[in-house]
């Protein structure tokens, strides 16, 4: 009878799509998200939409079907709050199994405002290359939060943020398509808010 409920239970498993909890404890804020001082810009509200914690999904650009594919199974953290005294942005990225694969790292961006310049000036710090990046994020004509990497330069990326009005947001990545020179979607890394229970 232990079998049979057995194979019962792993057949309503497989046939069910799951993203698996990759990622160890200790990631999520739940609540600890400071606030921004109150002579800030109105501009740096462009990045509120980060402040909070957020599973994230890959998806990956169909080029046949021209949409997104289905998500990977798996997905990673990512949680925003208000830092040095509500004058920055810092937010945290936990790779797919950190916590329990020793390849997988965990990254932080500190986010400023620069209001002279009226750009976003960003530190990326990363566990798994030990690299520090210099980052450059601005609102540009066609409307959209664009990011672009000043150092080391890589140019053949175009990356956005979008957000919608149920809270969900997105980082749209794009590639140089080798043959026509176009722009294309890559990947999407999709966020929706996490729920801040512990993590088993």
């Amino acid at each position: 009878m232990k079998t049979a409920i057995s194979i019962l239970a792993f057949g309503l498993l497989a046939s069910t799509t799951v993203h698996a909890q990759v990622v160890g404890e200790g990631v999520r804020w739940c609540g600890d998200y400071g606030s921004p001082a109150e002579d800030m810009p109105e501009e740096f509200g462009q990045f509120a939409f980060l402040v909070g914690d957020y599973d994230i999904e890959f998806l990956d650009w169909d080029a046949e079907a021209e949409s997104w594919g289905e998500p990977r199974p798996y997905y990673a953290h990512w949680n925003g709050r208000y830092g040095l005294g509500g004058r920055s942005i810092i937010d945290e990225w936990y790779a797919p199994g950190f916590g329990y694969r020793e390849t997988s790292g965990a990254g932080i961006n500190i986010r400023i405002w620069d209001a002279e310049e009226g750009i976003w000036k960003t530190a990326w710090h990363n566990t798994a290359t030990n690299q520090v990046l210099d980052l450059r994020q601005q609102v540009l004509e066609d409307g959209r939060l664009h990011l672009w990497q000043v150092y080391p330069d890589v140019p053949e990326r175009n990356i956005w943020f979008e957000t919608y009005e149920n809270g969900e947001w997105a980082r749209i990545e794009q590639a140089r398509d080798e043959d026509s020179g176009e722009w294309v979607n890559s990947v999407s890394l999709y966020a929706r808010p996490a729920e801040c229970a512990p993590l088993e």
